[in-house]
């Protein structure tokens, strides 16, 4: 059940070459990536809403071998779900808003060709090139309306931090890919926005598995959707974080995958586990989601199932399975 992500080659050897021909430097100089890095990570817990200082030196090597690498892993995974529900089917090109060194459509490269990356610091982020040879890229500082919105994704990868709402050309696109910090507020003011959407004519194709009020958000002053991954980390990127307060083992993230094109229906034994396993006398419980009502997933210890379920997978209810109160009591284990 649970999620590895890794840093392709490709990109490990891109990065290493960014950093020889701007810096002078290499992955093998972790003490001095790692300043980098906690110069930016400093910078951004002091300016939570901020932009990125990109004319910095320090800033572009900082995000070269730590945030991009970390994005890249989150971006993958929601990728990943994107894949097994058909969310890309009859779209044909990403429109990338904040693209930085345009990491999301990095992720993005084996399911389209053609890319427009938004950034006002273009100029600085546009030197770095990560898309493989075959795509077609554009740059530009500022946006005003999607050509061919039918078929257009349009990305929106930790860019909604600085700025207050999806804009108007972007609510033309057939689908939308929102990925957010996994903190609490930022969440939960992703959860509103999903709402918006669905007013606004959108469906929910993951990490929801309906379209109707989210119970996480209606019946909990405090509950927030967040999904978390494994990261497995290259050497260089493990020296790297021996210098540095933070480890990332695992990496969380906020998301939301939404299009014109309604959802596929889903049977409703397949719910999505938005909690972790909670260990309470006599029994077992985990927050899923699979319909208005706010749910847990429960087991008795006296049913002999002990299980570790990730958070954020889709999971099979058994047919066995008994309602008790908010509780889905089942006596066999899950299945994903």
């Amino acid at each position: 059940m649970q999620r590895y992500f890794q840093v392709p080659g490709s990109l490990e050897k891109s990065i290493d070459l960014n950093l020889e021909k701007y810096f002078g430097i290499s992955l093998m100089d972790s003490k001095k990536l790692a300043e980098s890095v906690k110069k930016l990570s400093d910078y951004f817990i002091a300016n939570p809403e901020g932009s990125t200082p990109w004319k910095e030196p320090w800033a572009q090597i900082a995000y070269l071998v730590y945030f991009m690498p970390l994005n890249h892993a989150r971006v993958q995974a929601v990728v990943t779900e994107a894949r097994g529900n058909g969310f890309f089917e009859s779209l044909d090109h990403v429109v990338d808003f904040g693209a930085g060194f345009g990491t999301a459509s990095l992720a993005l490269a084996d399911d389209f060709k053609n890319f427009k990356l938004v950034e006002r610091a273009k100029d600085i982020c546009s030197k770095y090139s990560f898309l493989p040879p075959g795509a077609n890229v554009t740059w530009s500082d500022k946006i005003d309306q999607v050509e061919n919105p039918k078929s257009c994704l349009s990305v929106f990868s930790y860019s909604l931090t600085e700025i207050e709402e999806i804009p108007a050309w972007a609510k033309k696109s057939e689908a939308l890919m929102i990925l957010e910090p996994s903190t609490q507020q930022d969440g939960r003011l992703l959860m509103s926005l999903r709402q918006r959407l669905i007013d606004d004519g959108y469906s929910l194709w993951a990490p929801c598995t309906q379209q109707g009020l989210c119970p996480l958000l209606t019946q909990s002053k405090t509950d927030w959707c967040h999904d978390r991954i494994l990261f497995t980390m290259p050497k260089w990127f493990e020296q790297i974080e021996q210098n540095l307060p933070m480890k990332n083992r695992t990496l969380t993230f906020s998301y939301l995958l939404a299009r014109r094109t309604p959802a596929p229906q889903r049977d409703s034994r397949i719910a999505r586990t938005v909690g972790d396993r909670m260990k309470e006398k006599g029994k077992d419980r985990q927050l899923v989601c699979r319909s208005e009502a706010r749910e847990f997933l429960a087991w008795l210890h006296k049913s002999g199932i002990d299980q570790e379920i990730p958070r954020g997978v889709l999971i099979n209810i058994p047919e066995a399975s008994q309602k008790v109160s908010n509780e889905i009591r089942i006596s066999e284990k899950i299945s994903t």
